[in-house]
């Protein structure tokens, strides 16, 4: 079966974007239909903007359908996307900031949330910088699937690195600076839950493995805006968090991260990842 859904995947992303769009319509009619985790969309939604009226969570709740449809088929693109494509629907605003770091021989860390359309993010960076681009993942339950998903994350050259083994992987000595993408607004499991901090209206467990690799490697740390612009379009830019990571006391570096992702979905909030159950953990 696996190898069926395979094929069956690889042939709708070898259709154009425009018939594609047509299929994202009729992802977001199945959304709203079957009510594609409503619950939890509703509830995440009504926490975290308490001011809002139902009609308001209303609104952002079918934007957002919207916007996971049109995701869903870029990411069924990226198994017949070009490099050209990619450079095409994703800009970059100020990629010298990256450049600055390579001629200086650093490692830089990317961190990002599940905004916009981080899947497209790392193949468009790959692509731009002379750095060797390492992706680290969460494996994915099936394995047949998360090989193929992996193949098609480093088909322009990134490296992806499952999470356990990570700080190994990037403790030791590379050839040329690296460009370490995280994500930062993943759940941790509740025996990770070790660092709390506000987020979006909601006392929330983040990762803070962000800070701890940082002050490990001593290399900045640099949050990703992917700003989306039309309808299978973005613009990705780039704000550096700190060039000294030593410097800063335990803590402060992840909320300033955490901080930046909370802004832009306060900004834009149908273009998160309402869907997972970010808060599924409390703190005792």
């Amino acid at each position: 079966m696996n190898q069926i859904g395979f094929i069956f995947v690889k042939i709708l992303g070898t259709l154009p974007f425009a018939l594609l769009s047509y299929l994202g319509k009729i992802f977001n009619f199945l959304m709203q239909l079957l009510a594609y985790r409503k619950e939890v969309i509703k509830e995440n939604l009504k926490k975290s903007f308490p001011n809002k009226t139902l009609q308001e969570i209303a609104i952002i709740h079918n934007r957002f359908y919207k916007h996971l449809s049109q995701v869903i088929i870029e990411v069924l693109k990226m198994f017949h996307i070009t490099e050209s494509e990619i450079i095409q629907r994703v800009q970059f605003k100020n990629k010298f900031i990256i450049e600055e770091y390579y001629n200086k021989g650093k490692d830089v860390i990317l961190v990002l949330g599940h905004y916009g359309n981080w899947e497209w993010g790392l193949l468009a960076t790959s692509l731009i910088s002379q750095h060797e681009m390492v992706g680290v993942y969460k494996p994915l339950k099936s394995s047949f699937w998360d090989a193929k998903i992996k193949a098609i994350r480093a088909q322009f050259g990134a490296t992806l690195i499952p999470k356990k083994e990570s700080i190994r992987y990037l403790l030791k000595k590379s050839s040329k600076p690296r460009l370490i993408g995280l994500i930062g607004d993943q759940t941790p499991s509740l025996k990770d839950a070790n660092y709390w901090t506000p987020f979006l209206n909601q006392e929330t467990a983040v990762f803070s493995g962000t800070e701890k690799l940082a002050k490990k490697l001593q290399c900045p740390v640099v949050f990703v805006h992917i700003d989306k612009k039309a309808s299978g379009y973005y613009e990705m830019s780039f704000e550096v968090i700190t060039e000294n990571p030593e410097l800063h006391p335990e803590g402060e570096i992840t909320n300033l991260h955490t901080k930046k992702l909370e802004q832009k979905i306060q900004k834009r909030p149908d273009l998160w990842l309402w869907s997972h159950r970010r808060w599924k953990h409390k703190r005792k």
